[in-house]
């Protein structure tokens, strides 16, 4: 939650709230308008993307932020108070465009104990469903909430997604729990 971006010592209740929001299903993420005293809050910007938070400019009601997902780089864009026809000012993607980079998707499954999780699958562009491709299973708790995350191929202190994925591999990053005091065991 950020109090309309200024970095406030406080909260005006009589003032409305930007709260940027995430659905935990779908890894969908925006915004929303509140106020302490009333009602339900008002949704200004949802979508399949990764939504940074905005600044507002000093001296005037615009409001600057990044939007990217897997396959779509970071890009600035400019809008209003009220989200409402959001400009884009940059075009990152024209460098991407010419690699073959990939898509993501969100996978459900069950861990062997029953326990409802969701997984990160990475694909190549060019994915074809009746061919067969190398896999590299990632597994670090919980990654899924990654989905709209752009990575620039590179290395790196861990595999880079992107890199394999453009190079014909499959990413399975599977979320996974723990149970409480006991790390090597699931729940």
């Amino acid at each position: 939650m950020c109090g309309w971006i200024r970095k406030e010592r406080s909260i005006d209740p009589a003032k409305p709230l930007l709260l940027h929001a995430e659905n935990e299903d779908t890894r969908d993420s925006g915004f929303y308008r509140d106020k302490i005293n009333g009602g339900l809050p008002e949704k200004l910007l949802m979508g399949a993307k990764d939504y940074n938070n905005p600044t507002k400019a000093k001296d005037a009601d615009v409001l600057m932020f990044t939007a990217s997902r897997f396959d779509e780089f970071p890009d600035v864009w400019v809008t209003g108070m009220d989200f409402k026809n959001p400009k884009k000012l940059s075009n990152g993607d024209a460098q991407r465009a010419a690699f073959n980079w990939g898509t993501g998707e969100l996978v459900s499954f069950k861990n062997t104990d029953g326990v409802a999780l969701k997984g990160l699958l990475l694909k190549p562009d060019n994915f074809d469903p009746k061919k067969k491709y190398p896999m590299i299973v990632y597994i670090y708790e919980r990654l899924s909430q990654g989905l709209h995350a752009f990575r620039n191929p590179g290395p790196g202190t861990s595999i880079n997604p992107t890199y394999y994925v453009s190079n014909g591999y499959l990413i399975f990053m599977p979320d996974i729990v723990y149970t409480i005091g006991y790390p090597d065991r699931a729940p």
